[in-house]
């Protein structure tokens, strides 16, 4: 059956023949085409869905890497679309229509899917995040449950929100808009976060969330050790400061002792925060929130005040899509194709050790890692000139808020050029990175000469 229809089954998704056809055309009985069935499921080419049958894996094929024509785009962090599991999704909207119609279209409860829900409690286990049905609730993606939180009301009364600096880009954006009070504490490649500062402002008294990403930090790409995390922790409890964990790439992780911080917290100051959209497609637009039960209750009433509730039909159709095993297969893809990736920037960054900015960029798992640019780089030129050899790229700096750019390069901002390879091919990973590598020293080359003359 694989050497023969392999070949059909690159359709993705299709609907594969009965079990009773598979044994009359193959000629043996019903059992051995159920276990020639289970053979093929073990190995990832095909899945069953409950009472329907069984079904073409999307294989992950598309336009071959060497044939690439378009920018080789190390900017983007979205999911690589040659990827995206459009037939076997749309299988699973289908098959959720069918099934949960009568629940669809009738406004829903405002934590989410109970069905959903009891199944992310199995899933979430598997991360270390163990918590009741009543602490979850499913947003319309991870941005809507940060604004419920910046809104809210905390126990104490507190008012502002602490952000790692660089953060996720979006974050000051979005706190400056619903006219939240930002603090801010450095987190750097070599020094890691600021403790002294971080147990300052803490101990001030008025920050009621700090907004962290433990593993993967976006843009820096670092992890936060055990010891770390449980440090965090240890203020966390001692000033009554609640830890926002935002553990958007936990999908990417390929090591089963990082836990996150949720795993360590004994006290209930961790709200965990998990994505879809980085393993999935952004467009899903659903995120899941862990909360301790002190919160939801406050939490719930800003929920329901934003957006009454989530798409049900998105989250109907994820649960087929995790309760079928085709999410399993699909974080295994993924998780491989950007670990091989990874690989090849990590093999460029070793294979030039004199040039600074590949001798000092760290060595991160996830999809992006940063390359320390020298002072005085002229980064706009830089990338004007990257771009107009194709290859897009991004600095850090607007993942900073902005009115730290625009009063000019404070002490401990690190000019850093940001590289995501989810949408690069792995072929043209080091052909990338060697342009890279020739733009920043013909620049570094020609203030050098500047500055001589």
């Amino acid at each position: 059956m694989a050497r023969q229809d392999r070949l059909n089954w690159d359709d993705k998704g299709i609907r594969l023949p009965a079990v009773r056809a598979v044994a009359d055309q193959y000629q043996c009985s019903v059992s051995t085409a159920i276990r020639a069935y289970e053979w093929l499921e073990q190995r990832h080419l095909v899945y069953a869905i409950p009472q329907s049958g069984y079904y073409a894996v999307q294989n992950g094929t598309g336009a071959q890497d060497m044939d690439w024509q378009e920018p080789l785009d190390f900017a983007s962090a979205a999911p690589d679309p040659r990827v995206f599991p459009y037939a076997d999704f749309r299988h699973c909207m289908d098959l959720a229509m069918r099934q949960k119609q009568d629940e669809l279209f009738l406004y829903g409860t405002q934590q989410g899917l109970p069905s959903l829900i009891a199944l992310l409690q199995k899933q979430f286990a598997d991360y270390q995040v163990f918590a009741g049905a009543e602490q979850f609730f499913i947003t319309s993606g991870v941005q809507q449950a940060l604004a419920a939180l910046a809104l809210m009301t905390f126990p104490g009364g507190k008012t502002k929100v602490m952000v790692e600096l660089p953060t996720y880009h979006n974050m000051p954006t979005l706190l400056e808009s619903l006219k939240v009070p930002i603090a801010g504490v450095r987190r750097t490649l070599v020094e890691g976060l600021d403790w002294d500062s971080l147990e300052r402002q803490f101990a001030e008294g008025d920050i009621k969330f700090f907004y962290v990403m433990p593993r993967f930090q976006n843009p820096i790409g670092t992890s936060l050790t055990a010891v770390e995390k449980k440090r965090l922790l240890r203020l966390a409890r001692r000033y009554d400061v609640y830890l926002v964990e935002d553990d958007y790439l936990a999908d990417l992780e390929d090591s089963a002792r990082r836990d996150p911080l949720w795993s360590y917290d004994t006290h209930e100051r961790v709200i965990y925060l998990k994505s879809y959209s980085k393993i999935l497609f952004p467009g899903l637009r659903v995120g899941v929130t862990v909360l301790p039960s002190a919160l939801v209750s406050g939490f719930g009433l800003y929920k329901r005040m934003l957006d009454i509730d989530t798409s049900a039909l998105s989250q109907a159709a994820l649960e087929v899509y995790i309760h079928s095993g085709m999410f399993a297969h699909h974080r295994k893809t993924i998780r491989s194709r950007y670990a091989s990736r990874m690989k090849v920037v990590h093999e460029q960054l070793a294979a030039h050790p004199d040039f600074a900015p590949f001798r000092d960029a760290p060595r991160t798992g996830g999809e992006h890692t940063v390359l320390p640019l020298p002072s005085g780089m002229p980064v706009n030129t830089l990338i004007s000139r990257l771009e107009s050899r194709g290859i897009l790229a991004d600095t850090t700096e607007r993942y900073y808020p902005a009115g730290m750019v625009e009063r000019g390069r404070e002490p401990g901002i690190e000019t850093m050029l940001r590289l995501n390879i989810s949408n690069v091919p792995k072929q043209r990973i080091e052909e990338g990175m060697q342009k890279i590598r020739e733009e920043i020293s013909r620049l570094q080359l020609k203030s050098l000469r500047e500055g001589m003359e």
